[in-house]
């Protein structure tokens, strides 16, 4: 038998910005006490899995801070409000990399952190995609796109590249669903 969700009996936002930072205080149905620490990053996200006519799949190579490095990645951002994941992954496409249409359809979704954070990642495949559009990326959005075979892509994440998890969980997705 699963035990009883822990009870909040105290929550406090200590840092409000982009994103928050929540300390609560759940008791558990045994009268334990624990500090639980968590971020409000306030919106879900979409991530895209995008290929194009010919069969090559459209990557990102993103810069991300924390790590130092550049990462293997695929498209994706916030969901604006009012936006469905599949308009958003269209949209982080587009605005990312230049890419548009082809057939969209959402293959699955994910809680990617939630050990620290409830935001889920909706997944979408976008297949027959092609170049139609300048790319209109955020100031601080360092990234290179690359079109890149199915086989290339696993051979360089095979011999070590640094990459994304939020890739890896589209092409796993991508590939149960019978995408790719």
């Amino acid at each position: 038998m699963t035990p009883p969700i822990p009870e909040t009996t105290n929550h406090e936002v200590v840092y409000k910005g982009y994103f928050d930072v929540n300390v609560d205080l759940l008791q558990s149905h045994k009268g334990e006490l624990m500090s639980y620490t968590s971020i409000n990053l306030k919106v879900h996200a979409a991530a895209v899995l995008a290929r194009t006519k010919e069969g090559k799949l459209v990557i990102n190579k993103e810069y991300r801070h924390p790590t130092g490095k550049w990462l293997l990645s695929c498209p994706g951002g916030r969901i604006d409000e009012g936006e469905s994941p599949l308009e958003a992954a269209e949209r982080e496409l587009r605005e990312e990399t230049g890419y548009i249409g082809g057939k969209a359809a959402l293959i699955g979704n994910v809680f990617p952190l939630p050990a620290v954070t409830d935001q889920i990642i909706h997944y979408v495949f976008i297949d027959q995609v092609e170049p139609n559009h300048k790319s209109a990326r955020e100031p601080f959005e360092l990234i290179q796109t690359e079109l890149i075979n199915q086989e290339e892509l696993f051979k360089e994440i095979a011999q070590g590249a640094s990459v994304d998890g939020v890739l890896c969980t589209a092409l796993l997705l991508s590939k149960i669903s019978g995408m790719i």
